[in-house]
């Protein structure tokens, strides 16, 4: 394997173990772990629709339980239109109106009744007061409706067992409530002159009180006959019977010697406990691709999990009829096509970065290949220089110093013979002098800017003709010269010229000599286009296609130095680069017709 090869290969595989190698373990564990996290959350879709579920039925038993919290501590007397609050017995008896038709309440509660009866009297006394909906004539008009619905609850309570009793009395909360506040509440007698009449036994009552037990609300669910859903909330306030010493009270307060118990409640919205407040709560509760379904909803398209969620049953609501099976029954809904659009936007972005750096990886390895390729053939060339410059060097050293020998130590005697190997010495001088000024002239191009001016290039090139023939070789007439006349004046420097006329027509010599005989070298001055055209043309080998700008560069000369047999050190074509390009032209090679090159320079006019 050749050294340059070898070094190209070495500057690969450091570039692969360095940059390629580390960029394709990387970006595969990227793609290993973007797949890895997607199948991850595909997994995860039921158990979180599960968790949003529970969330979701939380959130409904929270706020159902606030409600019934509130409507826990509310006392019984306030279930009637007005009521004898405790502690107000006076100079008269002063009933209050109850909050409950005086403000403003919780917008699920429809309306708040209850039956006062005793179980010795089994017909119920039913009083039903307006919730927050009591304004709206469409809300009034089923008014009796919601009165049948609650003498239905409380013939359902008759038909429960013993066992149900109980267990709603275990539920129950103690609370002991003054005598006068239980005789006025639990009378049916509404002549304001009775009860002030009364006043005296009131007051003997005042300082005794009863135990009462208030059960917590339970939540009732169950469909009418024509389809409308019912929601209601009852609690029973058990009153024993009051031991009264004086039996002679009048009868309006006779009930506090009777077991009373009595049947309170409220009927709440069904549009918004199922169907507005789920569809709220949902909003705070469920995250990303969640969504909530109420019942009799489609779900979404690309719904891949649905986790069935009952309302009625996370609120604690009890049903009464098998028809309510089912009723209100929603879903949460998990479209995963969003995960499948947000991997396959994960993946696009994967690729288009991939791509990015494939493509600069590959740049950079063409950059790479690009510089060492090019530092590689500096080197070549500047090995070739010098392996050029010490051949120059060596030839005319040993002329000069092999002729000057003989004269010093007087082996020419002859006249014409010392004669002659002065003029090689002077010969030889001039070949080293001119490799100097060359290579002393190639760093001046570089670091100084020439000043072209107007001139006669045709005149220039003229004046050159006979410094050029006598370099030719002995009996043979090699040059031919076309020089147009009237030319308008080019923009030139008379050094650039000359050097650029003398390399060329040196390098037409080197690599296409004229026999005797022969078609000689022709340098021809010309207008082409905008621009005048010096052209030295010959009928040697040509310059192959692929070397016709690289002829031009520093030290380069075609083929391999070692297998050379032509003399030079590769910088004549580029000073004629450097010259043309000082003076504002350009140097190319074109292949000449019926064989040959032709080297031209361009130069504008001025």
């Amino acid at each position: 394997m050749s050294a340059p090869r070898s070094t190209r290969l070495t500057a690969l595989l450091l570039y692969a173990v360095l940059l390629v190698l580390p960029t394709i373990v990387l970006g595969g564990l990227h793609w290993h772990q973007l797949k890895l996290d997607h199948a991850a959350l595909l997994e995860a879709v039921p158990g979180d629709a599960q968790d949003a579920a529970r969330r979701l039925e939380e959130a409904l038993a929270r706020r159902m339980a606030e409600l019934l919290r509130r409507e826990n501590e509310r006392p019984f007397w306030e279930y009637h239109e007005s009521y004898f609050p405790p502690g107000t017995i006076g100079a008269e008896i002063a009933l209050v109106p109850s909050p409950l038709a005086a403000t403003e309440h919780s917008p699920e509660i429809l309306a708040w009744f209850s039956h006062s009866t005793s179980w010795e009297e089994l017909l119920p006394s039913l009083e039903l007061l307006r919730g927050s909906r009591a304004l709206d004539p469409a809300s009034a008009a089923d008014e009796g409706r919601l009165r049948d619905a609650a003498v239905l609850l409380f013939e359902d309570e008759l038909r429960e067992s013993v066992v149900e009793r109980l267990l709603r009395t275990r539920n129950s909360r103690n609370l002991a409530v003054p005598l006068p506040v239980l005789a006025v509440n639990l009378s049916d007698e509404e002549d304001v002159e009775c009860l002030r009449d009364e006043l005296p036994a009131l007051r003997g009552m005042e300082s005794r009180s009863q135990t009462i037990a208030v059960s917590d609300f339970q939540l009732r669910f169950w469909v009418e006959p024509d389809g409308t859903p019912r929601l209601a909330a009852t609690r029973n306030v058990r009153v024993p019977r009051a031991r009264i010493a004086d039996k002679s009270l009048p009868e309006c307060f006779r009930q506090m010697g009777r077991l009373n118990t009595l049947r309170q409640g409220f009927f709440l919205d069904p549009e918004l406990v199922l169907g507005s407040l789920p569809r709220a709560l949902a909003a705070q509760v469920l995250v990303g691709t969640q969504a909530w379904v109420p019942a009799g909803a489609r779900a979404p398209q690309g719904t891949t999990t649905a986790i069935p969620v009952d309302p009625l049953r996370a609120m604690g609501f009890q049903r009464l009829s098998k028809a309510g099976d089912g009723f209100a029954s929603g879903l949460i809904a998990v479209d995963t096509r969003s995960l499948v659009a947000r991997f396959d936007t994960q993946k696009s972005r994967f690729l288009l970065v991939a791509g990015m750096l494939a493509l600069s990886l590959a740049t950079g390895m063409a950059l790479l290949l690009r510089s060492v390729s090019k530092d590689l053939d500096n080197a070549r060339r500047t090995e070739n220089f010098v392996a050029a410059v010490t051949h120059e060097l060596r030839t005319p050293v040993a002329s000069i110093k092999l002729h000057g020998e003989m004269l010093a130590d007087g082996w020419v005697e002859d006249e014409a013979k010392r004669a002659e190997y002065y003029r090689r010495i002077l010969k030889e001088s001039a070949r080293l002098e001119l490799l100097v000024e060359r290579v002393l002239e190639k760093g001046r191009l570089q670091r100084e800017t020439a000043t072209p001016e107007p001139g006669d290039l045709a005149a220039l090139v003229a004046s050159l003709e006979p410094s050029l023939r006598m370099l030719a070789p002995e009996g043979v007439d090699d040059l031919r010269f076309e020089l147009e006349e009237d030319l308008p004046p080019a923009m030139v420097t008379t050094e650039g010229v000359r050097s650029i006329v003398s390399n060329l027509v040196e390098n037409a010599r080197k690599y296409a000599p004229v026999a005797a005989g022969g078609e000689p070298v022709l340098v021809r001055v010309a207008r082409e286009g905008q621009a005048a055209l010096i052209e030295v043309l010959d009928r040697g080998p040509g310059v192959p296609e692929k070397e016709r700008e690289r002829v031009f560069e520093a030290f380069y000369r075609m083929g391999k130095e070692q297998e050379r047999h032509t003399k030079g050190t590769g910088l004549g074509l580029h000073l004629v680069a450097l010259h043309a390009r000082s003076m504002g032209g350009r140097a190319e090679v074109r292949p000449r017709p019926r064989g040959g090159a032709a080297f031209r320079v361009l130069l504008p006019f001025a």
